[in-house]
């Protein structure tokens, strides 16, 4: 007889956005389809946000980041890892146990727009100038006390 152990697990997606501007439904399904295949109880599963990634992944400069919470038996987390590894569409992932679910995580998914996810071949955005600092000139009477 095998024993099992259920646990919380988070796991923190960083999806191809070429794959998610085909379809975010679609897309997420898959990815939550690979949990429930080995026998995951998926608790909250949305999206986090889409942002600039630090270092190019992939040829990709931008990644929608997708964020589940499941509970699964420990035996099951191995194959979940496999799974997830030779998914096409998740550029990287991390699976990490957690104490407990937080509670933003069970509020309502925003809508989603795929259509404002910019191209990655747009120009990279400039950074902004830095901020000039004022000039402050001191007085005659003040410049003559220092030493």
């Amino acid at each position: 007889m095998k024993l099992q152990r259920t646990r919380t697990y988070e796991c923190m997606c960083l999806l191809d956005n070429r794959e998610v501007r085909k379809g975010w439904q679609p897309l997420k399904d898959a990815i939550t389809a690979l949990f429930t295949k080995h026998g995951a109880k998926i608790l909250s599963s949305r999206r986090w946000d889409e942002r600039r990634l630090a270092y190019p992944i992939n040829g990709q400069h931008r990644g929608t980041y997708l964020l589940i919470y499941c509970a699964v038996d420990t035996q099951a987390v191995a194959a979940i890892r496999r799974d997830l590894q030779f998914h096409e569409a998740l550029l990287r992932w991390l699976l990490v146990d957690c104490a407990e679910v937080p509670q933003g995580a069970y509020e309502p998914e925003a809508d989603f727009d795929v259509n404002a996810i910019p191209a990655d071949d747009a120009p990279p955005e400039p950074p902004a100038p830095p901020a000039a600092e004022p000039v402050v000139e001191a007085s005659s009477s003040e410049a003559a006390t220092e030493v």
